[in-house]
């Protein structure tokens, strides 16, 4: 079990100046989150970087300037395909048991799920034209596990922990990244097929280019979204028995329903679309990838944090 240390705070000396404000280079709101995904989550967010960074508006996918704006000319799927409803559905719940992976290496998933019968999407969250993601792969159901795991583990250790961990589940489908993969923030959709209606969830996992040398780092706020997550009854700020002092990656996101604005969808969301609407050099990586790869990102001229990062909390958030 990795543990964050909490005196690692930000990647690289240098800090991108956002300024978040409306109409930021002439951009309607709803160019940037024309999709409202929950109340609190529907403010669209316009950002103005550094002009030595700025790149212009890809407008011509015939010589697109970079993998970015290579993908974004790619057709999207609506987000009626690949969005879910809050946490999504309780009866299919998972966690990739590596919150980020590198091209070409291999996704793991744990799955709770009473179903016999469902698959996985693959999504990669985008422009993309508006839609804000693309299809990039499906496993079948033949290639899953159908398990009813056991209970998550509640670890207290000497201290009144209350961590809740999910490891003890088993693997229920894997993911080979390929090695061309575009690095972005990345969602595995569990669907259903075996009832009506759509009952989904989402598992979020980034993929990484370790090897590239791209202008932007784009960088998760993943710390908080655990910090707050209350999947198995607690989080760092609630619990039945009073709060948690340690919280592990090692379980699904409920982030999303409690509360909305220290998940995914309030702060990375609306600016990786208008990044890549833009067309910036740009590639992702998580908030423990800070603290145990920090030395592959060397190279990468600004490195900005998204959200509300969790600094003094990082040495309780585990995986």
């Amino acid at each position: 079990m990795f543990t964050i240390h909490g005196w690692v705070r930000t990647v690289f000396s240098l800090l991108l100046l956002v300024t978040f404000v409306f109409g930021a280079a002439g951009i309607p709101a709803e160019a940037v989150y024309a999709k409202p995904v929950s109340a609190g989550e529907s403010s669209a967010i316009n950002l103005k970087l550094a002009a030595e960074l700025r790149a212009p508006l890809f407008d011509a996918c015939s010589s697109p300037a970079n993998e970015i704006v290579a993908e974004n000319c790619l057709t999207g799927n609506s987000p009626s395909e690949w969005d879910v409803s809050g946490a999504g559905d309780a009866s299919i719940q998972g966690f990739a048991t590596e919150i980020s992976v590198n091209q070409g290496q291999t996704v793991h998933f744990k799955i709770d799920t009473v179903s016999t019968d469902y698959r996985i999407d693959i999504y990669r969250l985008g422009y993309y034209g508006g839609l804000g993601a693309r299809k990039v792969a499906e496993i079948l159901t033949a290639s899953t596990t159908e398990t009813d795991q056991p209970a998550c583990q509640i670890l207290d250790g000497t201290t009144d922990d209350n961590l809740v961990d999910c490891g003890n589940w088993s693997e229920s489908a894997v993911w080979a990244v390929p090695a061309n993969a575009v690095s972005g923030v990345y969602i595995a959709r569990l669907v259903r097929q075996d009832v009506g209606g759509d009952l989904a969830s989402h598992i979020v996992f980034i993929v990484r280019d370790d090897d590239g040398e791209s202008d932007l780092l784009f960088q998760t706020s993943d710390t908080t979204w655990q910090a707050y997550n209350q999947y198995g009854g607690y989080s760092l700020y609630e619990g039945p028995l009073g709060h948690a002092h340690k919280v592990s990656y090692n379980r699904p996101f409920t982030t999303r329903e409690t509360p909305t604005e220290d998940w995914l969808f309030n702060a990375e969301y609306p600016m990786l679309r208008w990044l890549e609407r833009n067309g910036y050099d740009v590639s992702y990586f998580t908030d423990v990838d800070s603290d145990r790869f920090v030395q592959k990102f060397w190279s990468i001229k600004f490195s900005s944090p998204l959200g509300m990062t969790n600094t003094g909390r990082r040495a309780s958030v585990q995986m």
